[in-house]
């Protein structure tokens, strides 16, 4: 148990000490930005709600709406299911099609060429056509959640480019991403931490937050 602290530890330390990037470094023409799964369901009802999401969704917006002129991409992704959705052998019903907690939420939906992906999967990886990001050379991801949908978008687009020999830049900013948290069966700081690490073990670049 000392030893699991001890490298618990390290892990929190190494994302004490990430960078603080500013925005103008970046050419936003060639930038896509991914939202995902900042929904109803997830954000406002339903019983997968939870309010650690409904806290991103005003600094989401508040990091969004200056570029929405100026990204190439902005896309938000949310689940949708159908009811014999396999997924849901694997969770308690949520975002079923045609119900409130599939859509976007509200407060999302004044930014200008923002496009909308449904997902079957946790994965949105395979909701998109990946030529979208053909021109693109940064794919920022924020949203939710941080052990399970961000995870394994960002893995797998950056498996997806290895695999094709192609650098592109994969930016997860910390302040703008989170879990749910359930004490003893869920614990979201904890999951945080880890998950965090394994994105950057995995080529993911990891920042504490852009500057504007």
């Amino acid at each position: 148990m000392e030893n699991i602290l001890k490298e618990f530890e390290v892990l929190q330390k190494n994302l004490n000490d990430l960078p603080i990037e500013n925005l103008s470094d970046y050419d936003l023409s060639k930038t896509a930005l991914f939202i995902v799964d900042i929904n109803n369901g997830f954000a406002k009802e339903g019983a997968l709600y939870s309010d650690r999401i409904k806290s991103l969704i005003n600094p989401i917006h508040e990091f969004v709406k200056p570029l929405e002129n100026k990204l190439n991409k902005i896309i938000a992704f949310t689940d949708t299911h159908e009811e014999d959705s396999v997924e849901l052998l694997s969770y308690v019903p949520h975002c079923l099609s045609g119900s409130d907690e599939c859509k976007v939420v509200d407060e999302l939906l004044d930014i200008k060429n923002l496009e909308i992906i449904p997902k079957n999967s946790t994965n949105g990886f395979f909701a998109i056509d990946i030529n979208i990001l053909n021109d693109i050379d940064n794919v920022v991801v924020v949203g939710d959640c941080t052990d399970i949908c961000i995870y394994q978008f960002v893995v797998t687009l950056k498996a997806y480019f290895n695999e094709k020999n192609i650098n592109k830049n994969i930016v997860v900013p910390m302040n703008l991403v989170d879990t749910y948290d359930i004490p003893f069966v869920h614990p979201g700081d904890l999951l945080n931490v880890v998950f965090f690490n394994s994105m950057i073990q995995n080529g993911v670049k990891l920042i504490k937050k852009f500057s504007l």
